[in-house]
């Protein structure tokens, strides 16, 4: 039982790890297209 709740918890976090690359993944690519990476770097 133990196992299969910490398979499940590995998975969760894989899946938000996954989401938290594709946001910052986007914001880059948004901020890109606007301009702002250029005035940061």
């Amino acid at each position: 039982a133990w196992v299969r709740v910490s398979l499940v918890g590995i998975e969760i976090l894989a899946i938000e790890a996954r989401v938290v690359v594709a946001s910052v993944e986007t914001y880059l690519k948004y901020a890109e297209a606007i301009g702002l990476t250029a005035t940061a770097a």
